[in-house]
């Protein structure tokens, strides 16, 4: 083969592995254009040697979703086929819980849990926290019933809470910080006790409101490698092998695992909460994807991109300087030192009018957070506003 057709082919396999990435862990809906499914690289991961059953949840009472009207919010787009008719027969393995159509052959099921089994671990080894930390910071308790309880904290609708003495003086919204951080870091007991004894909750018993310590992992049946993989509030949407497989499925499911950390780590009750260079970029570098040499950050200006319509030009070239201005941060601040950031971002209370006045389009726990504890390479400060408009000076010294 030619040296320009080698450099063409691996053009299309990075094109084609990008293509692959749907909402990857953003509440927007993101789609991307390119469309591979006319030629389809088989998946080079070998057959399933993973221990599990399959399972009916009328059996374990356990659902993929529970809700009355489940959101993208919390499942992501791809999501639809598991929240609206196939939420209840699954396959489990140690960390897994694969639902999916059951008319869909049961190598698909076996073949996604591999693919999440053999990339679960080294997710988390790459952000550098354990199964446990991603757990315990995941919210326990499905988002409806958190919202719901919130909100009835905000309005003093719970006898058996004790309330700060000035409440009453606060405004309202102090009075929800209040309520939203109080939910957050709630007992689960505690939860689960206010929600299954109202009538008036979403949730009526403990099976319905709390999460398994398990990926919740929902196969759709695009017929395309498209817009393959997504991460989400309780896991991963992923296609089924039988109908589609992009290149790299395993590169991209750990992309998409490394969003679901995200999630758990960041993520309040509205949003994510990371720009979406950040969360593409520590998703891109951690899972082994290609980042632009530092002598190249003059192509593209990646901190410009907040949201998925800020992307302009060739998306695989914008991925690659998403990781490459992921990288700077974790050289110059270490990946312990940003694991505690993003908790961080988490602790902030969504402020409607604090981000309507804000001059920054970031969520505005995030910059808080960003700027409270985001260093240079040299060890100076950095701020989120610095970071974007000195981004090349900064590139150009590293």
């Amino acid at each position: 083969m030619s040296i320009l057709n080698q450099k063409a082919l691996k053009k299309l396999i990075v094109i084609s592995t990008l293509s692959s990435l749907a909402a990857c862990g953003s509440s927007e809906n993101e789609q991307t254009n390119f469309d591979s499914s006319s030629e389809l690289p088989q998946s080079n991961t070998p057959s399933s040697k993973i221990s599990g059953s399959f399972k009916s949840s009328y059996d374990t009472s356990v659902f993929y979703s529970t809700e009355a009207m489940p959101s993208s919010q919390v499942y992501g787009r791809k999501a639809n086929g598991c929240t609206l008719q196939y939420n209840d027969y699954y396959f489990e393995t140690a960390n897994t819980l694969i639902f999916g159509n059951p008319n869909l052959r049961e190598s698909d099921f076996k073949q996604v849990a591999t693919w999440v089994e053999n990339n679960f671990d080294s997710a988390l080894n790459a952000m550098q926290i354990t199964k446990g930390d991603y757990f315990s910071n995941r919210y326990a308790i499905r988002l409806d019933g958190l919202k719901y309880i919130r909100n009835n904290l905000a309005y003093k609708q719970y006898d058996s809470v004790s309330y700060p003495s000035e409440f009453d003086n606060r405004n309202f919204e102090q009075q929800v910080d209040w309520a939203t951080k109080t939910t957050k870091n709630m007992d689960t007991a505690q939860a689960v006790g206010l929600l299954v004894n109202d009538p008036y909750s979403p949730f009526q018993t403990e099976s319905e409101a709390v999460l398994e310590d398990k990926l919740y992992v929902c196969i759709h049946e695009t017929n395309t490698a498209n817009g393959w993989g997504e991460g989400n509030l309780v896991g991963i949407n992923v296609g089924a092998p039988s109908i589609a497989v992009p290149h790299e499925a395993d590169k991209i499911v750990k992309h998409e695992i490394i969003h679901t950390i995200q999630y758990a780590l960041t993520a309040n009750f509205e949003e994510l909460g990371l720009p979406r260079w950040f969360s593409e970029g520590q998703a891109v570098l951690l899972s082994g994807m290609n980042v632009a040499h530092k002598s190249k950050h003059g192509e593209y200006d990646p901190t410009l991109v907040v949201y998925y319509n800020d992307e302009i030009g060739d998306q695989a070239t914008a991925y690659s300087h998403y990781g490459l201005a992921y990288q700077y941060l974790k050289d110059a601040n270490g990946q312990p030192s940003i694991i505690s950031f993003m908790k961080d971002v988490k602790q902030v209370t969504y402020d409607f009018s604090k981000q309507l006045n804000s001059p920054l389009k970031e969520y505005h726990g995030y910059v808080e957070a960003f700027d409270k504890s985001m260093k240079q390479l040299n060890g100076a400060p950095l701020s989120v506003e610095q970071y974007r408009y000195d981004y090349h000076s900064l590139l150009t010294d590293y």
